[in-house]
């Protein structure tokens, strides 16, 4: 079995190989006295405008704050004809 060491890096890795952008910026996790952690991501690949995400509330007894994400919609069959035409 793996330890949270070898896991992160090779998270890491997988982000860096695939030219990934990480958008969740402030921590995400409170946890009583301890100090606050960034433990929640969302990434993306394809080239796009950043989410919008709102920080809200736990939901009952978490200690996770809700990420509540807004993402621009591109235009699907745009996207597909730009995909062609790269494999071209």
């Amino acid at each position: 079995m793996e330890n949270a060491g070898q896991w992160s890096e090779k998270v890491l890795q997988l982000t860096m190989v695939n030219t990934m952008d990480q958008w969740v910026k402030e921590s995400t996790r409170y946890r009583g006295e301890e100090e606050p952690s960034l433990l929640d991501l969302v990434s993306t690949k394809k080239p796009e405008s950043p989410p919008i995400i709102q920080y809200l509330s736990p939901v009952g007894k978490s200690d996770h704050v809700t990420l509540e994400m807004q993402m621009q919609e591109e235009d699907e069959i745009s996207y597909r004809e730009d995909y062609k035409e790269e494999r071209d």
